[in-house]
Order: structure tokens, then sequence, then C-alpha cells
């Protein structure tokens, strides 16, 4: 999520992703020519225990939200993820979005880029 645009309170978190992210469309372009298929992940909200393993400054905050019906909403399980991915690999797809709130970021960078602030205010009315 944090490659499409930057996460207040995750700013180092946030490069990180959208390096992967610059760098796995590049490769997919060097390799265009080749047998070899480069696919970018995004999952969104998966149902794992990432969010109540958390540790750092955020970590109370993530694991509470873990904890909420609004999470476990927009959750997949892992096999429905891991078929998603199989598909998007079968069918050489350069992006593969899971789940709804992966697609909404998405969206929202393309359309409105710049508006993180948005996203900050929402994160902030979950405390």
């Amino acid at each position: 999520m944090a490659a499409f645009m930057g996460l207040p309170q995750n700013a180092v978190y946030s490069l990180t992703k959208g390096a992967i992210r610059s760098f796995t469309e590049a490769l997919r372009a060097e390799l265009a020519s080749s047998n070899i298929g480069v696919s970018a992940l995004f999952p969104g909200a998966v149902g794992t225990q990432i969010l109540e393993s958390a540790r750092g400054a955020q970590s109370e905050r993530l694991a509470a939200f873990g904890r909420t019906k609004f999470s476990h909403f927009l959750a997949r399980t892992p096999e429905a993820a891991a078929r998603k991915i199989l598909r998007a690999i079968v069918h050489d797809k350069a992006r593969v979005l899971l789940g709804p709130d992966s697609r909404l970021l998405d969206f929202i960078a393309r359309f409105f880029p710049g508006r993180n602030k948005l996203i900050g205010r929402a994160l902030d009315l979950l405390k």
C-alpha cells in the first residue's frame, strides 16, 4: 500500500516500497524481450498476524486496528490471495492489486496525486 503514496508515520517504510515498485517496473521493461516475466504485487490487507505482531512506535495502534471489524472486512484469506497471484502470473500481469484497499489507494494515487494528507487524516481518526 505504501508503494502508492507516502504514509504518515511510515516515511522510511514508504520509501522502500516506492523503490521496489519503481525497480519492478524498470525490470519488467528491461526484460520485455525475454521469456522472463516480472509482476508487482500490491496485496493490501491479507488475513495474517502482521498487524498483531508489529513492533515500533505504532505497534499498539496497528494491533488495535488489526482487531477491528473494519480490518477483517478488508482482509483476503491467504488462499484467495495466492489464487489471484497465480492467475496474474499466468496472464503476465504487470500489477496485481489484491483487495479493495489496494485498488482504492491505487485510484487515489493516480487521480488525486499528492493527496496523502487525506490518508493521514483518516488514519488519525482511528486513534
